[in-house]
């Protein structure tokens, strides 16, 4: 074999060798590699496991624990004398409450957490005229937790508070509450305090007194936020913006109409 065909040839062998060899891109990494992962999406999972555990954790201790409130407990309520069902209550006087308390009342299942946040955004615009609990919360806090205060309470309550929902209806429920809240002078359900403070009743059937007024209720309403501070009798300029701000929501939310609204606000004297 010539010199030359020799060397054709082996340059010839020389490229093919070169071509069946895996090709590199110089510019970002070898062809036949897979992509290398990012690490921060694994550190954040590996961040977030062990705190979805703990809350979870502490979720089902706090449900455990709410367990130990017996929910048909609260039946216990309509053993007081002066107990009225709210069915035997005129639509004002359940309306002051809900009006001032949990004007969703009739649409949450307990917890009310658009309530909460219009409640806090009043309350950081010194508007501060409805709680953030909802009557189903209060009712348990009332009748379960009066003496704790802390946020394992609350968190419990909220269980609690569900539960009541699924047992009781509404009216039910709106009962144990305006049945088991202070009044203050040792009245501690709505009958008691109108019989007190004003010689009326709120039970329809009762036809041995005056039937309580619109705005004896919508005072009622308002004087269980600080019972011992707000006076029906002698009252102060924050009470008294107090009730007229509770009779134009009962107003706004249709518990009364026009004229009684400005007869209230006329009796008020504002």
């Amino acid at each position: 074999m010539k010199r030359s065909d020799r060397i054709k040839k082996e340059e010839q062998q020389y490229m093919e060798q070169r071509y069946n060899q895996p090709q590199h891109n110089t510019y970002y990494q070898p062809l036949n590699k897979p992509p290398k992962k990012k690490k921060g999406k694994g550190c954040l999972l590996l961040l977030l496991i062990p705190i979805v555990i703990v809350i979870a954790a502490f979720l089902i201790l706090m449900y455990v624990l709410s367990l130990q409130s017996n929910v048909d407990d609260l039946k216990k309520i309509e053993n007081k004398s002066s107990f009225v069902p709210a069915s035997n209550m005129p639509k004002y006087t359940k309306g002051a409450f809900i009006a001032m308390e949990d004007e969703r009342f009739y649409k949450h299942h307990g917890l009310d957490f658009k309530g909460t946040s219009r409640a806090l955004f009043s309350t950081l615009s010194d508007k501060d005229v409805q709680g953030g609990s909802t009557i189903t919360q209060q009712v348990v806090k009332n009748y379960y937790y009066d003496n704790e205060r802390s946020f394992l309470r609350k968190v419990k309550e909220l269980f609690v508070a569900r539960r009541v929902e699924k047992k009781y209806d509404k009216d039910e429920i709106l009962s144990f509450y305006v049945n088991n809240i202070y009044f203050g002078d040792n009245q501690y359900t709505v009958e008691s305090a109108a019989n007190h403070y004003f010689g009326a009743t709120t039970n329809e059937n009762n036809s041995s007194l005056p039937k309580i007024t619109v705005l004896q209720s919508a005072m009622l309403a308002s004087k269980v936020n600080a019972p011992s501070v707000y006076n029906v009798n002698e009252r102060s300029e924050r009470f008294v913006n107090r009730v007229k701000v509770n009779l134009e929501k009962m107003k706004q939310q249709n518990y009364i109409t026009e004229s009684q609204y400005k007869e209230a606000i006329q009796q008020l004297g504002v």
